[in-house]
């Protein structure tokens, strides 16, 4: 896991956020309960066998799009009112949101795996390799060959979706970029947490992430990183 730098994104509400965050991001846009359906089905396809050698052009194509700076000051503002309880909080997520500081962050990191930050499906992947080390306890770089394939299981199965190939740029943007607040936030807690020897609060950081993803349909005790992806065991 990359290593977030700001420890002002701590405490309790962080985790109790998370806990609710993670039931309801993972493709909010999609809002039709047939699309919802779809996209369980595509997540558990994604995991239950190994990735593919390669993924097609086109339906890298279908989960691309073109960042607006228009969409990114929206999805800012909304994030920071969900995790802000109070002015102070409000500052600081200021600061790290606010200032773009975070998505940055998250775009270095996808760079790192050879993933795509304007890529809604390597942003996705992205996101369950990290969960899967929050909820595990694991570190994802012991798999560099897993981490690359992440991407390939995902991309396939959610660009044959069809509510997700029809989203307009400013939908897959919003949630690619929703995604990435709650992927970084996580992860900069659960660092938090590990460097303070915070057992418990660790502990229910990683029950409300595997909850938010088994409401996806994804099990991330269930799943092994392996040169394959994350595969279910």
């Amino acid at each position: 896991m990359a290593n977030p730098h700001r420890a002002a994104l701590r405490g309790s509400w962080l985790v109790r956020a998370l806990a609710l965050l993670t039931l309801c991001v993972v493709f909010s846009s999609v809002s039709a309960a047939d699309g919802d359906a779809a996209v369980q089905r595509a997540l558990q396809q994604a995991v239950s066998r190994a990735a593919p050698s390669d993924v097609e052009a086109a339906a890298v194509r279908a989960l691309s799009f073109r960042r607006d700076p228009a969409v990114s000051a929206r999805v800012q503002q909304e994030t920071i009112r969900a995790f802000g309880r109070n002015p102070q909080q409000v500052a600081d997520l200021e600061k790290v949101i606010g200032s773009g500081e975070m998505l940055r962050e998250f775009d270095k990191i996808l760079r790192r795996y050879g993933y795509d930050p304007a890529n809604l499906g390597d942003v996705l992947a992205a996101h369950l390799l990290i969960s899967w080390e929050v909820v595990n306890d694991r570190d994802s770089r012991q798999s560099p060959a897993g981490q690359r394939a992440v991407r390939r299981q995902l991309i396939g199965p959610l660009a044959a979706v069809p509510e997700v190939a029809a989203m307009s740029d400013a939908a897959k943007q919003a949630q690619a970029e929703r995604t990435a607040y709650l992927t970084m936030v996580s992860a900069l807690t659960y660092q938090t947490m590990k460097r303070e020897g915070n057992r418990d609060g660790l502990r229910t950081l990683a029950a409300g992430v595997r909850q938010g993803l088994q409401g996806n349909g994804v099990d991330l005790q269930r799943v092994s990183l392996g040169e394959g992806g994350l595969v279910a065991r």
